[in-house]
């Protein structure tokens, strides 16, 4: 356990944050983040944003911003939407056609339009693209779930986030509950994001390389894991997704060994 980077930040050059649950739960940005990011620019360490969001990192600009972060406190944001956009259009899905059975939050169509995809019904679609859970929770897609199996359809879901935390602490579904359930049926599921390795180099190569890194976040599942698969170090934030199971160090180690990673080090908050 540490107080906050006053703690470690002799020891890293690199800060690679989660977005949700370090900065801010989808409303203002946590005043203490703020701090931190600061804290950070003053010693002049390279600050990456990597996120499990469905969205561009051009879009995270805005929410950042709306949020209270200033653009000058990064260096920029990686999304597992970019990453997904960056598969599609190197031809990565192509055995997959265009069209899609389309999941998506708020009737949102630029995930297709960014991939060169046509939202079909499921008697026509090639394949599923879940970036949203607009219809609420995973009861509300079994049936379509059902259907896409029997006619063999691959998922390709662009948040594996199974959860997130909504600005007064609730949490709801993300695409990944969808994903995670598609994949138990026995569908062929298409991941991107955290904790898949190829999001992390693609993350290297957007800062030019990085020295003694280390990753900032709140889910064992997929930042924690992510850093492990990486080799790089992580903090792992207990006041996020997983508050309601953590009581004490021991509780922290049980459930690290329950999602079978190891954080190199724990905080309450992301703060200095």
């Amino acid at each position: 356990m540490i107080n906050g980077l006053t703690d470690i930040i002799d020891s890293f050059d690199t800060f690679i944050l989660d977005q949700w649950g370090v900065l801010h739960n989808g409303g203002e940005a946590f005043p203490q983040a703020i701090q931190a990011l600061t804290f950070l620019k003053e010693h002049n360490k390279k600050v990456v944003i990597l996120s499990n969001s469905g969205n561009t990192g051009k879009f995270s600009y805005r929410r950042l911003q709306d949020s209270g972060i200033s653009r000058d406190l990064y260096f920029d944001v990686l999304t597992s939407g970019d990453h997904m956009r960056h598969n599609f259009n190197s031809g990565k899905f192509k055995t997959l056609g265009n069209k899609a059975l389309f999941f998506s939050w708020d009737e949102d169509t630029s995930a297709l339009d960014d991939c060169g995809l046509i939202e079909s019904k499921i008697e026509d679609a090639s394949f599923i693209l879940c970036c949203g859970v607009e219809r609420g929770g995973l009861s509300y897609y079994i049936d379509d779930l059902k259907l896409a199996y029997q006619r063999n359809l691959q998922l390709v879901v662009s948040n594996p986030d199974l959860v997130a935390m909504t600005p007064d602490g609730a949490l709801k579904t993300c695409p990944g509950t969808i994903a995670k359930f598609y994949q138990e049926m026995g569908g062929i599921v298409h991941w991107h994001g955290k904790p898949q390795n190829d999001i992390y180099e693609m993350c290297n190569k957007l800062v030019g390389g990085w020295n003694n890194a280390i990753a900032v976040g709140d889910s064992l599942e997929h930042d924690i894991a992510g850093a492990n698969t990486a080799s790089i170090s992580s903090l792992f934030i207990t006041s996020g997704i997983h508050s309601a199971e953590i009581s004490d160090q021991k509780s922290i180690v049980n459930l690290s060994n329950a999602f079978s990673v190891q954080p190199s080090h724990c905080a309450d908050w992301f703060k200095v």
